[in-house]
């Protein structure tokens, strides 16, 4: 379980706000809070510092796609003064890292948090997380999936609304239930999120025979950023290629509608490197 300093880790695993803030495991919210929810306002926490590629994209992705309650920006400073205030919501960056990590590897989650009467942001109801990214790493190599994630989010909302908070976190298995959907449509993948391996069409054949693109990190900028194709595209997060621990996170979001579509992680070792692997490859194939 993820270190508990204030890191998350729920959601079928569980989103933080870069050297701000760390997170540790928090509480689903109830049936009460999540209709609450419709009500509030919802509150994006920047980053600090002029010079933030995650506020940028993070104030577009809420202007292009957030429509369920209205919304504002504000600092760090403000969200202490908010957070027990549950006319509030809140979407924000976050770190985590884990106690069986012995380098103690930090990780980047985006968190949608509701506002509660409680000290600590651990305690906040938590009804989304998604891992973003290595802590450290390029801002531009994720930053331009925060339309995606944040489309995402807004969906598990209005699911949690509607089948209830049970339904909608039956563990991994809710979310890769559909996996075998893949087949049906191309599946577009950046070359570094592929283990060193399988980072050629013939080396991916052998374990999924269906339609796959390996394109440049540019190229799947541009995919991810027109968000309109009816695709699959994988996202992974995990530290730089040269170490050799931590956690690899691995997710397939379908690009037109912003489903998550499969999830799974595996422990980076020297025999297990980070990245989509095999065994995923097989998984997605039955």
């Amino acid at each position: 379980m993820p270190q508990k300093q204030i890191s998350v880790y729920i959601f079928f695993l569980s989103f933080f706000l870069l050297s701000q803030f760390s997170y540790s495991q928090s509480v689903l919210p109830d049936k009460h809070q999540i209709e609450s929810f419709f009500n509030s306002k919802t509150m994006v926490v920047l980053e600090s510092g002029m010079f933030s590629n995650f506020n940028m994209e993070i104030k577009d992705a809420m202007e292009k796609y957030w429509k369920i309650t209205p919304y504002d920006f504000i600092d760090a400073d403000e969200f202490r003064e908010k957070m027990q205030d549950s006319t509030y919501s809140f979407i924000m960056l976050t770190q985590s890292s884990f106690e069986k990590d012995k380098k103690q590897i930090h990780y980047d989650f985006i968190n949608f948090l509701l506002g509660a009467k409680y000290k600590s942001l651990s305690e906040l109801p938590e009804a989304a997380s998604v891992p973003l990214a290595y802590a450290g790493g390029d801002q531009e190599y994720y930053g331009f999936k925060l339309g995606v994630i944040i489309r995402f989010v807004q969906n598990r909302a209005i699911e949690m609304k509607e089948k209830g908070i049970e339904n909608s976190m039956k563990h991994l298995n809710y979310y890769n239930k559909a996996s075998g959907e893949i087949k049906t449509k191309k599946l577009v993948i950046c070359e570094g999120d592929l283990q060193p391996g399988l980072r050629e069409s013939a080396a991916i054949k052998k374990y999924y025979d269906h339609e796959v693109e390996i394109v440049s990190a540019d190229d799947m900028a541009k995919l991810v950023s027109a968000g309109t194709e009816d695709v699959y595209f994988l996202h992974v997060v995990g530290p730089e290629e040269s170490q050799r621990s931590g956690i690899s996170f691995k997710m397939i979001f379908k690009l037109s509608d912003a489903s998550l579509i499969y999830y799974n992680k595996h422990n980076i070792s020297e025999k297990k490197p980070a990245g989509f692997s095999p065994q995923d490859f097989k998984r997605i194939n039955k």
